[in-house]
């Protein structure tokens, strides 16, 4: 099985209808924008604050992608 993760969207991660949490997202989604600057540090604080804003963020925004979630709320820089 692939997923493609450009078309998870926050109604299907509220919902739980994928087999991810929003910290798995969140976890893989450091790693996809980490390693497009070249940046090898995480933060495990940030994963956790990320995390919760996400979800914050998905509540109110269901048919947002997470990858334009995560966009629009400035994360990924």
């Amino acid at each position: 099985m692939t997923v493609d993760f450009a078309k998870i969207t926050c109604d299907q991660l509220f919902k739980e209808e994928i087999l991810w949490t929003a910290r798995d997202i969140i976890l893989w989604l450091s790693g996809y924008y980490h390693g497009e600057h070249n940046n090898t540090i995480v933060e495990p604080g940030a994963l956790k604050r990320d995390e919760e804003k996400l979800n914050q963020y998905c509540y109110g925004h269901g048919d947002t992608t997470v990858m334009e979630a995560v966009k629009n709320m400035g994360l990924g820089k």
